[in-house]
């Protein structure tokens, strides 16, 4: 674990994490570095495996751990319950395999004392909220909020205008 550098984008919907996510993965694989992500999806119902697919028929069957390779991708799906999953355990997964992981959303969960914690934001009141309930992130970042700076010691970033004083602050701290 102690290779893997991860860095958390959290906020609401439509604040902007993707977009987010997108750039830090562009930048690092620009620079040579293998990067993971992890998306955190919130309904329980979703699966990238269609139903009636030989994959899922798998998976109905009892197998636990189901793998489609096509020419060019290779697909795992994992039945676990993942209410239980940390911050190490993501990690773990990605181990011996990337440089950096980039993980989407998971604000509920306890970042590991390493991981830089991004919170996207559209208004300022959502810093707070965000404080109170989670902690204080790393930096924040806005796409709808010029000229603020800085909020209770913590540096906000205004982007696009300030990409690149983003990936300064973050290469400084991972």
């Amino acid at each position: 674990m102690e290779g893997i550098k991860a860095i958390n984008i959290v906020g609401e919907s439509g604040t902007g994490k993707t977009r987010t996510v997108e750039f830090i993965v562009k930048k690092l694989t620009e620079e040579g570095k293998r990067v993971g992500t992890v998306k955190h999806i919130h309904s329980n119902d979703f699966s990238l495996d269609k139903k009636g697919k030989d994959t899922w028929r798998h998976l109905k069957a009892g197998a636990f751990l189901v793998m489609a390779i096509t020419e060019s991708e290779i697909i795992t799906i994992k039945r676990i319950e993942t209410k239980s999953l940390s911050y190490e355990d993501l990690i773990r997964m990605f181990e011996g395999q990337v440089d950096y992981l980039v993980i989407e959303g998971f604000k509920e969960m306890k970042p590991s004392c390493s991981t830089i914690r991004i919170l996207c934001i559209s208004e300022q009141k959502q810093i707070e909220s965000f404080i109170k309930n989670f902690g204080k992130p790393d930096f924040i970042v806005s796409y709808n909020i010029k000229g603020l700076k800085e909020v209770n010691g913590i540096p906000v970033i205004f982007m696009p205008d300030e990409a690149k004083r983003l990936y300064q602050i973050l290469k400084e701290r991972v």
